[in-house]
């Protein structure tokens, strides 16, 4: 095996990075196009973990001039003149913002470092607009050069306090009032950039930034963050290579170099940020899984909002609508004072992506981009509707383990489901009494547990509700509500969804469920093949 190579997992602070000779995926020929581009201000929406702070200290060294850094690399050969100019780096992530004086603090916090370098008095008790505006005008005239201004996580605030509106309120004036200067100051400034999550509370904060260029959806600047597929076959692919034989190790089973790409393409690949539909890696998970060796959930395990969640409940979203999801163009451009829209947020968090985009109707399909986040994102959602009952998760688990690895048959699966029905508490069950809470909870579960489902396929007589696909069957379920069993089955047999899978070689079969409102749970199914071998 060749030397083992070193990831700077978390790691934001380019110098550093490059000090101790970890893997770094060139982005700088990005940074030398954007710092050409002829604007002032720009922003930038990227999920979290998708290395934005890496981004914005790639810029800043770069407008340093700090030329040593980046010898070997793209913007060496493009860059003539390394101008150093003075910087400003405000990185709002740097504390957290439970009360109203927390952006004072946080934000006065790091000014009062740039006061100290420009020798500005201390301006604590100034309002925060004001000491912005001294120190850009003081490095401007010291430096005889203009400002750039970096500004990471500017959500930060307002995420933080999604769920407490009057605290988010006066955050977001606060946060108002720091970055008012750079719209009158703009003799003083080279370049202005700011990063986030969120796009549409940007509009509120910075509603008088009029001159704003928007990067998150221009085709030029799509592999900015993250890992595209070009750079990962070429760059990465020495730690592809490393990556199949620790996994073969530790499986006892060898991994090909193709084996270990589709399943990192299946895991980790399937963002798109343009219409472009360039494929964008999660570069968290793919060189956390360089490092330890091995292919798992890794994004996730860095946290879920649960206030996400709480906001899919509240508009009555379920996780089968999601897949799938049309959106128009101007829901993401929609300016608010409050997140309450869930659709924008699950895009920008990463939760969802494009799909696809239909020009005529200017209309974006989104989607779940891969099965770290599918598969994450449904657990997530069990846990929060059931939290009381999530140890029953593991036993489904169990159960379609042995389905899967044909020790219990079909009939057998479904009797676990249904005893997995029947002990939901009736707290639950009792405020959703419908179809489509029991057919959104299975499939919840069922993504969860990481098999491979399919809700609400169309096909030219309707949508079916839940297809399993096993490796040697395809089960199209049709869930009814205090109905009959034969009327879900003769649905499934006279709309012929099978057809959805003609092209298929593996048998399928309907299976017709009614649920039971005095039960709470299938209180009858059958199963009937509707397409053989």
């Amino acid at each position: 095996m060749a030397e083992k190579r070193i990831y700077g997992i978390g790691q934001q602070w380019l110098p550093n990075l490059l000090e101790k000779k970890a893997v770094y995926v060139d982005k700088t020929a990005y940074v030398y196009e954007l710092a050409h581009h002829g604007g002032i201000n720009y922003f930038l929406s990227r999920p979290r973990r998708f290395g934005k702070s890496l981004l914005v200290s790639t810029l800043q060294c770069y407008f340093e001039g700090r030329r040593e850094l980046f010898r070997g690399m793209a913007v060496d050969s493009l860059e003539t003149e390394w101008t150093q100019y003075p910087v400003l780096r405000l990185d709002l992530s740097l504390g957290k913002y439970y009360d109203e004086t927390s952006v004072d603090d946080i934000c006065g916090g790091i000014l009062k470092w740039y006061e100290r370098d420009y020798g500005l008095p201390d301006g604590k008790g100034e309002k925060l607009s004001d000491r912005l505006s001294a120190i850009i005008r003081t490095a401007y005239e010291q430096t005889g050069q203009k400002v750039v201004v970096l500004i990471d996580e500017y959500d930060a605030p307002m995420l933080d306090s999604i769920h407490k509106p009057e605290l988010q309120d006066h955050l977001r004036q606060r946060v108002r009032d720091l970055f008012s200067p750079l719209k009158g100051m703009s003799q003083y400034l080279r370049f202005v950039f700011l990063t986030g999550i969120s796009k549409f509370s940007q509009l509120s904060v910075f509603s008088e930034l009029n001159n704003l260029t928007d990067l998150t959806f221009m085709p030029k600047y799509e592999g900015i963050c993250g890992i595209t597929e070009e750079e990962l076959f070429t760059q990465l692919k020495p730690d592809i290579e490393q990556l199949a034989e620790r996994m073969g190790q530790r499986r006892r089973q060898p991994m090909s170099y193709d084996e270990a790409v589709a399943e990192l393409k299946r895991m980790y690949d399937g963002y798109h940020f343009t219409d472009r539909m360039t494929d964008i890696y999660n570069p968290w998970s793919l060189f956390y899984a360089f490092d330890q060796g091995w292919i798992d959930n890794y994004w996730f395990s860095t946290g879920t909002p649960s206030s996400l969640i709480d906001l899919l409940r509240v508009k009555q979203i379920v996780m089968p609508e999601l897949e799938g999801f049309e959106a128009d163009m101007s829901r993401f451009n929609a300016p608010t004072e409050h997140i309450t829209d869930p659709i924008p947020v699950l895009f920008q968090s990463g939760y969802l992506t494009i799909k696809d985009y239909n020009y005529y109707e200017k209309t974006f399909t989104l989607g779940f981009p891969n099965a770290e986040v599918r598969e994450g994102f449904g657990g997530s959602l069990y846990k929060f509707v059931l939290p009381e009952y999530f140890g029953s998760k593991d036993q489904m688990g169990i159960a379609y383990t042995r389905l899967r690895l044909k020790r219990i048959t079909f009939e057998q699966f479904m009797e676990s489901t249904r005893k997995w029905y029947a002990g939901i508490p009736y707290s639950v069950t009792d405020k959703n009494q419908n179809e489509q809470f029991y057919e959104a909870l299975f499939y919840a579960l069922m993504v969860g547990i990481g098999a491979d489902v399919e809700a609400e396929g169309q096909t030219s007589d309707g949508r079916f509700d839940i297809a399993l696909k096993m490796q040697d069957a395809i089960y199209i379920l049709e869930f009814k509500f205090n109905k009959t069993v034969q009327e879900a089955t003769e649905q499934i047999l006279t709309k012929d969804y099978a057809v959805r899978f003609a092209h298929d070689a593996r048998p399928v079969y309907a299976v017709g469920l009614n649920v039971s409102e005095d039960r709470r749970t299938i209180e009858s199914y059958e199963v009937v093949e509707c397409k053989g071998e």
